[in-house]
């Protein structure tokens, strides 16, 4: 084999080794990688409350991550309980989507009803409205009433008053007649007996000069 041949050798032997060692260190970066994110995953299934998984660290197998038999029970069983969680929490989604439903016709109905309720309240409303108005009319017109009856009240007692002063004067001037026909009875009264005594006194004159003169001067007269 001549020098140039060695040489060769060499520089074609030099490559394939540092081929060799980047391959080795590629694989040895993403194993490392992938145990971190396997430590990363013991992380959280500790803070969920499980058992964390222990990696079996051997440098003969370079591919592959290996776990204890401890770790591959734990697997199964963190597995199971994750299967019976994701049931556990499909069943309370089921549930609160069927719980939501129900709210949520519930709140349609309660919808509804508020609606019907908001509806019938306006509807008061305006009745009562219109009944304020009726009575405002009423009072108004009970009020007119009330003044026209007291002006007629008025009315009356100023003609009570009139009528009362009438009747008085009246009174007054039938006293004054029954006064003035009292004296007009004693003055009549008086003068038939005047005239009563004056007829009396004639004919007592009469009779007494009568006697006195002859019959014959009467029968003459």
């Amino acid at each position: 084999m001549s020098f140039d041949s060695t040489k060769e050798t060499v520089s074609t032997a030099a490559p394939k080794a540092q081929e060799s060692s980047k391959s080795s260190t590629s694989v040895m970066t993403e194993k490392q990688r992938e145990e971190e994110e396997w430590e990363s995953i013991n992380v959280l299934l500790m803070t969920h409350g499980l058992k964390p998984l222990s990696l079996v660290k051997r440098t003969d197998m370079k591919d592959l991550i290996i776990f204890d038999k401890q770790s591959s029970q734990r697997m199964r069983e963190n597995l199971k309980t994750l299967m019976e969680e994701t049931s556990r929490q499909q069943n309370m989604i089921r549930e609160l989507i069927e719980t939501n439903t129900q709210l949520k016709n519930e709140l349609q109905l309660e919808q509804s009803r508020a609606a019907d309720q908001e509806q019938r309240a306006n509807d008061l409303e305006q009745i009562m409205e219109s009944v304020k108005s009726k009575i405002g009319e009423m009072e108004d017109e009970s009020l007119n009433r009330v003044c026209q009856q007291q002006n007629k009240i008025g009315e009356l007692q100023k003609e009570h008053k009139a009528l009362q002063a009438k009747c008085q004067h009246y009174k007054k001037k039938r006293m004054e007649q029954q006064e003035t026909i009292a004296s007009l009875q004693k003055d009549i009264y008086r003068l038939t007996k005047e005239e009563e005594e004056r007829i009396v006194t004639q004919n007592r004159v009469f009779s007494y000069l009568c006697k006195r003169v002859p019959h014959t001067i009467l029968d003459r007269q």
